[in-house]
């Protein structure tokens, strides 16, 4: 089950770093676009943390030293986070630019839910 937590955890930062990578390639741009795998990526990282917060209970009754307890405000807040990330994502996805203030508004989400990340323990 360790193992498994890992590979996910792998799988969610680097879909998070994707999506901050996806973003800042578009930063010294005069016309922006969506990149066309964001919306997939931002769909990764929420499957692939959906599922680290389902294995983490069980790592938990294993070794509560290691693997404590989850807080699930700070777990809900991350979620509502990436659910506006993909709104933003899904409703723009179609367009052929986007505005220099949804670019900005998407990367201090992702920004946003980075700091979170950092107060999980």
């Amino acid at each position: 089950m360790k193992a498994l937590y890992y590979v996910f955890f792998a799988i969610h930062l680097l879909s998070i770093a994707g999506l901050v990578i996806l973003l800042i390639m578009q930063g010294g741009k005069a016309i922006k676009v969506l990149p066309k795998g964001f919306v997939h990526t931002g769909l990764t990282a929420l499957v692939a943390g959906l599922v680290m917060v389902g294995i983490r209970p069980s790592l938990h009754h294993q070794n509560a030293a290691l693997y404590p307890s989850l807080n699930y405000g700070i777990i809900a807040a991350k979620l509502g986070v990436l659910v506006i990330i993909l709104v933003i994502a899904f409703k723009n996805a179609k367009a052929a630019t986007i505005s220099r203030g949804t670019w900005i508004a998407l990367l201090g989400l992702i920004v946003i839910n980075i700091g979170l990340a950092g107060s999980l323990k």
